[in-house]
């Protein structure tokens, strides 16, 4: 097999991809993936390496008046993000995929994302007296949901749009969930279940969707019917490519560079008020009634009952 052709396989699909990933996160990624995969390394390992790095960079961001420091919490907030692309391409590879690790994946996420927004919320302190850090933390709580909510669609369009029915890309219920923290009991992927519970209510809250018509989506999916089912998936990605754009507003490149843009400008408290509580907040209530309309089409062509 090519470098080129396992580089296809590394990803998810070129659809859910942000030209920013195609060009930089991924090839980088797949360049420490590969290495990695030569020294016998775990995603795992690859996901606590870019926590640290992460980490690292987001207290670095305290410094607001040491452009040095911003410039090298900058390097290492981005390599951050090629180690959370490598440790996903590693494990599609190597075929090491775990709920577990997806499970750590999104907790070093936040570590690394609460990182930064403590530092450089702590350096605003002077300003705002300790006030900042409740703004700091009804953003983060928004940024949480913008997460959540781009996941959701992003594994949605791999499950409905590809029929990747046999991977982990279903996006369970709450009920679901919860199901299944009884069945796996006081074990660590049962731990790791109950972390992500919190995780799942935030997509459920902020879906578009019931669950009722997402298990009739499934049931076409997972039917014997290829024709209906290839008819499907064609629709679903005809229906939902170009909303893949609108949501990806609330990714984590967005972030990031708002981050180190609004950083630089020594203005990080526009960046928690202006960017994450109004702004993206707004638009994503907006994106979601789109959605909506979007889904709705899509149902009534297939007969899909609300």
């Amino acid at each position: 097999m090519s470098l080129v052709e396992e580089f296809k396989k590394s990803i998810k699909s070129p659809d859910t991809e942000e030209k920013l990933d195609l060009v930089f996160y991924r090839p980088a990624g797949f360049a420490i993936a590969k290495t990695a995969q030569v020294l016998r390394m775990t995603p795992t390992q690859l996901t606590l390496i870019g926590m640290v790095m992460g980490v690292y960079g987001g207290i670095l961001f305290y410094q607001r008046e040491n452009t040095l420091a911003l410039i090298w919490a900058s390097i290492l907030f981005v390599w951050a993000g090629v180690f959370d692309s490598s440790d996903g391409q590693l494990a599609r590879m190597t075929k090491q995929s775990s709920k577990i690790g997806l499970v750590l994946d999104g907790i070093c996420d936040n570590v690394v994302f609460g990182a930064a927004y403590l530092a450089s919320s702590a350096a605003l302190i002077p300003e705002y007296g300790y006030w900042i850090f409740l703004i700091a933390v009804i953003a983060g709580v928004g940024h949480s949901f913008q997460s959540a909510v781009l996941d959701f669609y992003h594994r949605e369009y791999l499950y409905f749009g590809y029929g990747k029915v046999d991977g982990d890309y279903w996006n369970p219920s709450v009920a679901e969930a919860k199901a299944e923290i009884e069945k796996s009991g006081d074990t660590l992927e049962g731990r790791m279940a109950k972390l992500r519970l919190n995780w799942i209510r935030q997509q459920q809250t902020l879906s578009s969707r019931t669950d009722s018509e997402r298990q009739q989506m499934r049931a076409i999916v997972n039917g014997n019917d290829k024709a209906l089912r290839d008819r499907f998936c064609e629709a679903y990605r005809k229906h939902n490519l170009k909303m893949l754009s609108l949501w990806r507003i609330n990714g984590t490149n967005f972030h990031t560079i708002c981050i180190i843009f609004f950083t630089f400008m020594r203005r990080f408290d526009l960046y928690l008020i202006l960017v994450d509580i109004i702004v993206l907040n707004i638009l994503m209530i907006f994106i979601r009634k789109i959605q909506r309309r979007q889904d709705e089409k899509l149902f009534k062509e297939f007969g899909i009952k609300p």
